[in-house]
């Protein structure tokens, strides 16, 4: 008898389960599809048209979402009140003495900072810009103060008699005196110099703050633009003036009076309300993405002709070339559908992961006011972390879909390279291995990569297909059974989160449309449903994949019984793991799905339980955790849904450059270790830590299991170990230093300090600060030398150093898009205000009346821009608005009010101010490009090592979990060999599963916030990239193909570490099937019925996961390719390729197995062909099993996952380069080719 080799492709993942034939189960699949189907309500249909009205629209969704929107129109007519009654304030003359000749400022703040927010977030963001300003203020009454005790009293006496002799001839005195001082008449070395001295501390102060606390980015403008106030004008006069600050706290005063105002009388809303309003949106995105999975569903089983069956009476009759040709041209369809959806599930989760920011940012502020509502501020979170799991699991259904568009693995026509030949050199190379080391220069878009087809692959590749061909079973009929397997799943799983939409509506509204009790009621419908349909969709619509399989099993064998023969042959069974791979990869949608239900169903009870506490009447809800306040705006959190750090650079969406670089530069200054820094990063992503303190005690005693148990842990300890451990001295810990041990003295420490201060001024955060202090200075010293001051201070030049200030950025190709953003901007709202001013007054100083009517129009568009322009067209919208302000402010300001400098109106103006801008962003961009800019492609290549180091550390915590998990089970054994039996089966059993539970209950919060983290680092690739894009090119065309790829890579990745810690975490959670159910009918005869702890063993040896040196080599390849990006160094070319090694391993440990249970077996005293356990039998039974879904999942998973490092290899290889071993190929594809064949001629004797 021939064996299979050990890179032999049966050493490949096993197909999933299998589906049973009988009519009993059948007929009983029907009736549970059309018990747990939901037919789709009107409001559905509703939503399908309006969904197609939409896509014939070719506005841009948040344009027409907005205008069809009749809350949008009532936030952007509180908005449109509170702009324009600011403009209408400086319009009268007596006001607009009042308000000086920086009146326009208040409909300026007020355009930046919309009352669009709920109250509280805009009290928060108002009282941050009027602290900012008075902190401003404040440090600019310190610096005219010190500058007017450094003035020269010599120096100022002699310019104060010239400039009166001068005067008294003058005349009109008081002008000419005025116009001395903005000359720089009164100009003193010494006082300029204090003020720029404590101009500079102040940038370079909020350079430092922008960076390190974003959420308080907004007050830091204000800080500057008072500071800048101050130190520009104050040298200018000879004394000091610390009134000044009045030009801009006036008009501040009068926009935040307004807007405060048309906050509580026109449209009031809540935080609590426009958060909910936000987590339908939230919902509804989730629901749509369950819609697509339908559609796509419907689109790929359409692509099934019965015609192409082959008559089940003709036995042992083989496909026809053109029937073969017919199924693959219906996979290639397939993909193509599949290619689709994945592109509109990518748009669709970028939408999630803007909503998911927004709310993230709103959420730790819940619960600080007084709101009406069914459910507390507490329900809200726990519903808001159950809908993150859920979002995450949903994407989980991608890998069925990645399959299908055959993006990578054996059955990939693009993943392999056929035409590789190991003995000759790369196409367009003349020696081997010079393609590692240099790159041909090329105009053409980069090719995908390709991994070499060496001689193992090409034998699996070859299998596979041979084996599906054989099997009859092509990957479109699976397709068209697996639609109506899913469907009544996917529709209950909608319906679902309808119900749950339909509640907060209810809760949102004033005015019931539907009693309340109605909709509970219907919560508790919805959820029975979805329980219903996926207990038939886990015990017997999965069956129905079964059903091709059996149907070959019965053509071929007509006299035999399915259940006792069916897979009993080693030959058989290598063929149907082999040609099995429709049927697997239909049961990893089955598997990902029945996932998504179940985080369907925990979020369903959670809200339906909230609702059941809640009753039928509304509570007002009385503020709490105020006192966390100021712990959140201080923290360093990016992603604020309040607006706070969304003004000039502060959302580039990049990670700072020094918290990548952390551990080794950082750390090893400081005494942080490596667990600390770890576990930071993982803050805001653990459930529970957002909110621990539950608002009332039902809420509490519900959820407090979902808290974090290191935090119970602290709750609980008493207060004299804790008065202990305060009076022990704590243990410190240092990272690892090369160059260094941990400090042992005080000399040592100081010196840490003093290299932390280094690292700190010298590292990207410093640089930062100093290069804004160099381009403030720049701007700044033209307007206090005496011969430019009178000319900057006429043209207004202010302006440019605030925008040299507000236009830098981390990274250049920030920089870049900024700067487009700005000037386009800048342009449109010039125009348009200039065009508004003509309309107005046409050639006049322009009339009250008329310049009111206009701009109460003009607003309109402006304000709605503002309102709801996204996040990437916020700073454009801004810059349109504050320039539209200035052209009418200025215009109107220097016709009716006296002032020294009169910059003109009209386009005259708008010109100046366009100069202005440019004048600011080019003295930025210089700075910022010499003399190193901070590459955005840099900072995306360290961030993605940090992701794949991240990613290692997922894996890690994965697998340790996973060996915890047996050595629990390896001890019980070992303890049951000594003890009695009936204690084994009574307490040591429970023992055992207390253990793995308490195991479980410790990892899964850190997998599970791991996990997040690396999503919303994944989900931020597409701004990056494009950042990256935008960035300077010197040097050559940058490889965004290449990124592009590991960004795919990435998210392929965490999709199979998610489908490898869920199957193995299912193997202790083995639902116990109902009486009656399919499962029990079918299998309550077999006698293969595999333990938890079996499949635990069988999928510890055939996924090859758990081999040391296969996981060695994972952890070791995650480890080299994150330091290859990160520092852009060399791989070295001689490796195996992990995917071989996957089947190698495989093979050796089923091997190793079986002779383990043979030799068990003889000393047992039994017959060694009666050893038939182990992976070498797959019975109609096992295939039956519900956990053959987990062990098939997995080992789909653990063959992505080699594959997909394999690919990352090839990419980072082409990105660095790598050292070459001139012949290892060749010599490696005969070393393979001679133990193929001394392993077949073995298994021959």
């Amino acid at each position: 008898m021939s064996t299979t080799p050990a890179n032999h492709p049966s050493a490949q993942p096993a197909a999933p389960a299998a589906q049973a034939p009988t009519e009993t189960w059948s007929s009983s699949a029907r009736e549970t599809s059309q018990n747990g189907g939901v037919a789709a309500p009107p409001k559905e249909k509703r939503d399908q048209q309006t969904a197609k009205a939409k896509k014939s629209s070719k506005l841009p969704s948040w344009i027409k979402d907005n205008l069809t929107s009749a809350r949008s129109w009532r936030i952007v007519a509180r908005c449109w009140v509170a702009t324009w009654a600011n403009f209408v304030l400086m319009i009268p003359g007596p006001s607009l003495r009042v308000l000086g000749q920086a009146a326009f400022f208040g409909c300026m703040v007020t355009l930046m900072i919309p009352p669009c927010y709920p109250f509280f977030l805009f009290f928060i963001a108002f009282s941050l810009l009027a602290i900012g300003a008075l902190v401003g203020w404040a440090w600019g009454c310190a610096a005219a103060a010190a500058a007017s005790r450094a003035r020269s009293v010599e120096v100022l006496q002699a310019a104060t008699q010239r400039v009166r002799s001068s005067a008294a001839s003058s005349t009109n005195p008081e002008a000419y005196v005025a116009l001395a001082v903005f000359k720089g008449e009164f100009l003193d070395v010494r006082s300029t110099a204090v003020f720029g001295v404590f101009l500079m501390l102040a940038c370079y102060f909020v350079a430092v703050l922008q960076v390190k606390l974003p959420k308080l980015k907004i007050g830091s403008i204000f800080v500057l633009i008072l500071v800048d106030i101050m130190a520009t004008y104050g040298p200018l006069f000879p004394y000091a003036r610390y009134t000044l600050g009045e030009i801009f706290m006036i008009p501040v005063g009068c926009s935040l009076a307004i807007c405060l105002a048309s906050q509580i009388f026109i449209f009031p809303e809540t935080l609590a309300h426009a958060w909910q309003l936000g987590f339908v949106d939230m919902l509804g995105t989730n629901r749509d993405l369950i819609r697509m999975h339908e559609s796509a569903l419907a689109d790929v089983s359409q692509l099934y002709d019965p015609l192409t069956h082959l008559d089940p009476h003709a036995r042992g009759v083989q496909p026809s070339s053109d029937l073969l040709r017919r199924h693959r041209q219906a996979e290639d369809d397939a993909a193509k559908i599949a290619t689709s959806l994945l592109a509109d599930v990518k748009a669709n989760r970028s939408a999630l992961s803007e909503q998911n920011e927004n709310l993230d940012g709103q959420i730790t502020f819940l619960g600080m006011e007084f709101y009406r509502s069914y459910v507390s501020s507490h329900a809200m979170k726990s519903a808001f972390r159950k809908t993150r799991t859920v979002s995450l699991q949903l994407t989980l259904l991608n890998s069925f879909w990645r399959l299908i568009a055959r993006e990578f693995g054996l059955a990939d026509p693009n993943t392999y390279d056929e035409n590789w030949d190991p003995t000759k050199a790369e196409q367009g190379y003349l020696i081997d291995g010079e393609h590692g080391t240099y790159a041909q220069p090329t105009k053409d878009r980069l090719e995908p990569i390709r991994l070499h087809e060496t001689h193992t692959i090409h034998r699996a590749r070859r299998d596979l297909f041979t084996s599906e061909a054989a099997q009859q079973v092509p990957m479109s009929r699976m397709l068209n059974i697996l639609k109506g397997v899913a469907t009544p799943s996917l529709d209950a799983a909608g319906n679902s989160i309808q119900a749950l939409q339909d509640y907060f509506d209810a809760n949102l509204s004033w005015r019931r449309k539907q009693p309340i009790d109605q909709v509970i009621h219907q919560l508790h419908e919805t959820k029975t449903r979805l329980e219903s349909a996926r207990q038939g969709l886990f015990n017997d619509k999965r069956l129905e994949l079964l059903q091709p399989y059996a149907d070959h099993f019965r053509v071929l064998h007509p006299d035999l019984d399915l259940k006792e023969h069916f897979l009993q042959t080693k030959g058989s069974i290598q063929s149907f793991r082999a040609g099995g791979r429709p049927l697997h990869v239909c049961l990893v949608y089955v598997t990902t799905l029945l996932d998504a239900l179940d985080s369907i169903l925990r979020l369903h009870e959670e809200v339906l339980n909230a609702a059941d506490r809640a009753g039928s009447k509304k509570r007002i809800w009385a503020p709490k955790h105020l006192g966390r306040l100021f712990a959140i705006l201080s923290s360093d959190k990016h992603g604020s849904a309040d607006g706070l750090d969304r003004f000039g650079s502060g959302d580039g969406q990049f990670e700072r450059e020094e918290a990548i670089d952390g551990e080794y530069r950082e750390d090893r200054a400081g005494s942080s270790s490596s667990s600390n820094s770890s576990s930071s990063n993982l803050s805001g992503h653990f459930d529970g830590e957002s909110d621990l303190d539950s608002d009332d005690g039902e809420t509490r005693a519900a959820t407090s299991r979902s808290s974090r148990p290191t935090d119970e842990e602290k709750n609980t300890g008493s207060s004299v170990s804790s008065k202990k451990a305060k009076r022990e001295r704590k243990q410190r810990f240092y990272a690892r230093d090369p160059d260094a041990l941990p400090p042992t003295n005080i000399g040592h420490r100081i010196g840490r300090g003093v290299a932390a201060t280094y690292y700190f001024v010298t590292g990207p955060t410093g640089l930062y600060a100093l290069r804004m202090c160099v381009a403030t200075f720049a701007v700044w010293i033209t307007a206090v030398l005496p011969h430019t001051a009178d000319f900057v201070y006429q043209h207004r030049g202010l302006w440019a150093l605030i925008m040299a200030q507000t236009a830098f950025a981390l990274s250049g190709g920030e920089l870049i898009a900024t700067f487009v953003m700005r000037i386009a901007g800048t342009v449109a709202g010039l125009l348009y205000g200039a065009a508004l001013w003509y309309v107005s007054t046409g050639n006049g100083r322009g009339n009250a009346y008329g310049i009111a009517a206009t701009t109460a129009v003009g607003f309109v568009p402006l304000v709605f821009v503002r309102v709801w322009a996204p996040k990437m067209l916020l700073l454009p919208s801004i810059m349109m608005n504050v320039s539209f302000v200035l052209i009418m402010g200025y215009s109107w300001i220097d016709t009716h009010l006296q002032v020294v400098a009169n910059s003109g109106v009209g386009i005259g103006l708008a010109w100046k101010r366009a100069l202005l801008v440019i004048i600011g962003m080019t003295v930025a961009l210089i700075v910022m490009v010499f003399p190193r800019p901070v590459s955005s492609r840099s900072l995306l290549r360290k961030n993605m090592a940090k992701v794949t180091r991240q990613l290692n550390d997922l894996f890690a915590d994965v697998m340790e979990a996973w060996i915890a998990r047996n050595r629990i089970h390896a001890q019980e054994t070992e303890r049951s060999g000594f003890a009695n039996q009936v204690a084994v089966d009574e307490e040591g059993a429970g023992s055992s599963s207390e253990a793995i539970d308490k195991l479980w209950h410790e990892r899964e919060p850190v997998i599970r916030a791991r996990f997040m983290a690396i999503a919303v680092a994944i989900a931020s690739y597409p701004m990056q990239i494009g950042l990256a894009t935008m960035d300077f090119h010197i040097r050559g065309r940058w490889p965004s193909e290449r990124y592009v790829e590991i960004a795919a890579i990435h998210a392929t990745i965490l999709e199979s570490l998610g489908a490898i810690v869920s199957s193995v975490r299912a193997f202790d959670q083995l639902p116990t099937p109902a009486e009656g159910d399919a499962i029990k009918r079918v299998t309550a005869s077999s006698e293969t019925r595999m333990s938890q702890n079996d499949w635990q063993v069988l999928l510890s040896s055939s996924t090859s996961l758990l081999d040391p040196q296969h996981l060695a080599e994972i952890c070791t390849m995650f480890d080299l390719l994150s330091k290859a990006l990160k520092n852009g160094e060399r791989l070295n070319h001689a490796s195996f390729l992990l995917l071989e090694n996957h089947f190698k391993y495989a093979h050796r440990n089923g091997n190793i197995e079986r002779f383990l249970r043979k030799r068990a077996a003889v000393e047992r005293g039994e017959s060694e062909q009666n050893t038939t356990d182990g992976e070498d039998v797959l019975s109609w039974g096992v295939l039956l099993d519900p956990m053959y879904l987990r062990y098939t999942t997995a080992r789909m998973a653990s063959l992505t996952l080699v594959a997909q490092l394999d690919k990352f290899k090839a990419i980072v290889q082409d990105l660095v380069g790598e050292s070459s071993l001139r012949g290892f190929d060749m010599l490696k594809e005969q070393y393979d080719e001679r133990s193929y064949r001394v392993a077949a001629a073995i298994n021959n004797l």
